[in-house]
Formats: structure tokens, sequence, C-alpha cells
């Protein structure tokens, strides 16, 4: 995934210890995603210590008990100021350098990120005991962790804490002794989507590995978290011959940043429908009609190849 046009590991791709690793967390709510109204912090606990929610939550308040597991926080992210419509939440504020990597950004509505960064000499800070204190980062092994998140859903609401789970590896690699060799196929999982809607449209990619002297355990191996650098086109079919036959809505370069990539190799796009009627292609009359047919591809790479998929269809009624 790319966070401000820098390529981040997602907490389920099996991140190693020296990567930078993006822990998101969507807030849901009513069947919608929604902005808590503040995100006072992110903190990083060993799972390996604190296998239950009571050994680093304060029994009456639910909140990080910091009196007592101050010297067992490994990382905070915080920001100057928490309301999550504060410009700090910004993704434009990440920059891969020590100065920004203790921050939480918003990536989209309910959707925010931290980036745990094991390339660097990163830190954040936290309110102790009434004193801010400055945590060096101390995630630097392998193993389990817990990412806790204080956040206020409300304005007038109690703070309410939520954790989460993640594993960093061990560096490790694969060694194959003869060059690899891939099939992809996708897929498109919409295939009809009314005008009006805002949509996630999905692409689904299976690998298969053709090399028959590689054993199965490698090749389920290298089955999972291969996709890198995903982007959607969506084109607009015409079929009136008087118009262009495909016309661009959304290119690659449109989406680049915009596409997401789950651990198990689908593609997401997040398209509103109703920013069509004032798109400039049918402002210029390049359009026969809003509805009809329009064509998906992805693009995405793997093992150093960039693959273009054929044309996928799903019809806007």
């Amino acid at each position: 995934m790319l966070l401000n046009n820098i390529t981040i590991s997602d907490r389920h791709s099996r991140p190693i210890v020296l990567s930078k690793v993006g822990l998101q967390a969507f807030f849901i709510s009513d069947g919608q995603y929604t902005d808590p109204y503040q995100i006072s912090s992110v903190t990083i606990f060993s799972r390996s210590v604190n296998l239950y929610p009571s050994s680093v939550l304060d029994s009456d308040t639910q909140l990080i008990d910091t009196s007592s597991v101050s010297g067992s926080i490994l990382m905070n992210f915080a920001n100057a100021q928490s309301l999550t419509t504060a410009s700090s939440f910004d993704t434009s504020n990440y920059g891969g350098t020590p100065t920004t990597a203790s921050g939480i950004y918003r990536t989209g509505v309910g959707k925010y990120i931290v980036i745990l960064d094991g390339s660097i000499n990163s830190s954040g800070v936290i309110n102790l005991d009434g004193m801010s204190q400055v945590i060096e980062n101390r995630t630097s092994a392998t193993g389990d962790y817990i990412d806790v998140w204080t956040i206020t859903m409300a304005q007038g609401s109690l703070p309410q804490t939520v954790i989460n789970e993640f594993t960093l590896r061990k560096g490790g690699f694969t060694v194959i002794t003869e060059p690899l060799m891939l099939k992809a196929k996708s897929r498109l999982i919409n295939n009809k989507v009314t005008l009006g809607s805002k949509v996630d449209l999905k692409i689904a990619t299976d690998i298969h590995v053709e090399n028959t002297a590689i054993d199965s355990s490698v090749k389920n191996l290298l089955r999972e978290n291969v996709i890198t650098s995903g982007s959607i086109e969506i084109q607009k079919i015409n079929e009136a011959a008087n118009l262009p036959a495909r016309v661009t809505v959304s290119s690659f370069a449109n989406t680049s940043g915009l596409t997401s990539i789950t651990a198990d190799n689908v593609m997401i796009l997040n398209w509103d429908t109703n920013q069509l009627p004032t798109h400039s292609q049918l402002v210029a009359g390049n359009f026969e009609s809003i509805q009809g047919v329009y064509a998906i591809r992805a693009k995405f790479s793997i093992f150093g190849e960039t693959i273009v998929t054929d044309p996928m269809y799903l019809t806007l009624t």
C-alpha cells in the first residue's frame, strides 16, 4: 500500500521488523464508516507480556493505566491536536522521516493509520502522570504486539480504548533454484452498480506458481501478499458510432494512490458514481449515457513483472 506515495507494508502482509508497517484501524458505526471525534493516541505493547486487556488498562476507566505500564510502552503515536478534523491528521504530513513518524493519519472517512517504522530511530510523546514524556521506539524484535487506540467517538462522550494485534517477523527469505513462473488470474467481484452509489470496486487475483520443481509449501507462500503498486482503470463503453468507443473515467495514474490491497491479493478502489454527472468527459459530450457498461482493468506488480489485466465489465444501472 502507499501513504503519501511511500510504500508501506500492511499489518496483515507478514511485515518484518526493519520495515514501514502500516497499522490501520477502520471505525464503523450503524453500518457505515464513521470518524471518531478524537483519537488521543495509539500505544504499542508486547503481546507476550500483555495477553489480556486488564494488563494495560485501568479497571475503572478502561483506559491505559499510565501509572503502572509506562515501562512497558514500546511506542506511542499522537498528534498535536487530537480532533480528527485537525490538519495534523492529513496524510500529506507523512514523509517517512523521524519528525513525522509518530503521527496518526486519516486516509478516508473512518479510516486511520499509524506507521511503525523499524528503519529509523523514531519516538513519540505520551502524557504520563500529567507530564509529557518522549517514548523511543522499542518495537525492535520479532514477535506479537498489540496496538491500543484511545478514542472518543462523539463530542461529550467518554474516552475508550480499542485493541488490535499484529506480528513482526524476521527478515527471512525463500530460495528457489529456477526462475519463477507465475500466472495471475483476476476477476471483478462487482458486476452491477446503481447510479448514485458509492461502492468499493473489488478485483480479486489468484496467483498460480507453474514451476513443477517448487515444493507445494513454497508455492503456497508465494501466492500470498505478492501484489504491490496496484491501480485500477475505469472506462465508459459507448455504442454510438459518433462517439469514442471507450472513454476513460479514471486512469491508472488517477487511482494509483487510492487503491488498497489486502493480504489475499484483492485490490479495492472506492468509486463514487455521484461524481459522474459532472465528469469532464460527460460535460464534453463524450458519454452516450452515464448508465451503461463500464470496462474495468487492474494494473499491478508481482515479482518484478507489471501485469495489466484484460477488461472486466460491470453495468451501471
